[in-house]
């Protein structure tokens, strides 16, 4: 660890100006280094990396907790999102660096109760300071791949101090559970996955009108979060619709428009490219059938089908389920979803799915609870 803690502390300003190279903002900046408004009583501490996972904690974050909130979040577009749903009175923050002398000036700062983090933000530094600092750390939805517990395994002094800053951990199957026990967690238990505690995505009422006067009752099929090398799959995919059928297409990035237009066809009465990135709320609104993309392409696999599913629509996924393998099956077990070549039924499971995201969140509340608790006492 003191190897660790010294390399983090020469890099660090390497970061920093990598971080400044790449366009954060100075503010964005000055918060990694720990300079984040002084709380004036002990917060329950949220951290997400992605916007896929502060959406998934959005739901706890909202509840009514006894203690204030903050929320630390690594990505620019995260930042941005956190800060459009939550209430101003909740501090959103960019996490501060994994080095000794400005997460220990973080910590200072924010007097963190406990620490709540979704799936594998496991910084060795941030842990060992927590654990020194007896602030419990709760991982919910652990995710350590076999590459990433393989190549921990190989280092017992950097995981000894995450194992015991971490008081408990939730997964979403004994494939993860075994994982995280090899490694000396406890305890761990199993939980319904939290991707399934997100919300329905916001919809543009004016944007909804016009596209569903294009659509003129016709039946939809949307492909979504499309990629370019997906172009030959889904070309085919798109010959085996009926001819009166309307098809959306949405790219998964607006730089990539272009290459997709030119292999699957112009724009025509029957079919049209999505313009709105950032609205794939209003596009789901439109209901139908949603062939979500990644997933016919090895190299990406799948994106996440929960929004679709969540707006109502009925969802394909492409063969390649990629790091949503989990999430993909435990939906094909439920019959919620479909796989390539199989279209699925007209069915709207949006009413089970919101049944599923009350259990998943009521799941890491009461272990969030549980570790608050014990704190305590």
């Amino acid at each position: 660890m003191i190897a660790y803690r010294l390399i983090t502390a020469l890099l660090a300003p390497l970061v920093v100006l990598g971080l400044l190279l790449r366009g954060h903002g100075l503010p964005s900046v000055v918060q990694r280094l720990g300079f984040v408004p002084v709380q004036r009583a002990p917060v329950l501490w949220f951290h997400a990396a992605s916007v896929g996972e502060f959406r998934a904690l959005l739901p706890l974050i909202s509840r009514s907790w006894e203690q204030s909130v903050a929320l630390t979040v690594q990505s620019k577009q995260a930042l941005i999102t956190a800060r459009e749903h939550l209430p101003a009175s909740i501090p959103v923050l960019s996490a501060p660096l994994d080095a000794p002398g400005w997460f220990g000036r973080f910590l200072k700062r924010i007097r963190p109760q406990a620490l709540v983090l979704v799936e594998s933000e496991l910084w060795p530094g941030w842990m060992h300071s927590l654990h020194a600092a007896n602030v419990p750390v709760i991982l919910l939805d652990g995710v350590l791949s076999e590459t990433s517990a393989r190549r921990w395994g190989r280092w017992p002094a950097l995981v000894r101090p995450v194992a015991q800053a971490v008081h408990a951990v939730t997964v979403s199957s004994q494939a993860r559970q075994s994982v995280f026990q090899a490694l000396g967690f406890s305890p761990i238990e199993l939980a319904l996955p939290l991707k399934l505690a997100g919300q329905v995505l916001a919809v543009e009422a004016d944007l909804v009108a016009r596209w569903q006067a294009w659509l003129d009752g016709a039946a939809l099929v949307t492909l979504a979060n499309v990629h370019r090398s997906e172009v030959p799959a889904l070309k085919a995919l798109l010959d085996t619709i009926e001819p009166d059928t309307k098809v959306i297409i949405a790219p998964r990035h607006p730089a990539h428009l272009a290459a997709i237009r030119a292999g699957l066809g112009p724009a025509s009465a029957r079919l049209a490219y999505w313009p709105g990135f950032g609205t794939l709320g209003s596009l789901y609104a439109l209901g139908g059938k949603v062939v979500m993309g990644g997933g016919f392409d090895a190299a990406i696999g799948s994106h996440n089908p929960l929004e679709a599913l969540r707006a109502g629509c009925a969802v394909v996924c492409g063969p390649h389920a990629g790091k949503q393998r989990e999430l993909i099956a435990f939906l094909e077990h439920r019959k919620m979803i479909a796989r390539t070549p199989h279209w699925p039924v007209d069915q709207d499971h949006a009413d089970a799915l919101r049944t599923l995201s009350e259990q998943a969140t009521e799941q890491a509340v009461q272990a969030v609870e549980s570790v608050l608790r014990r704190s305590l006492n």
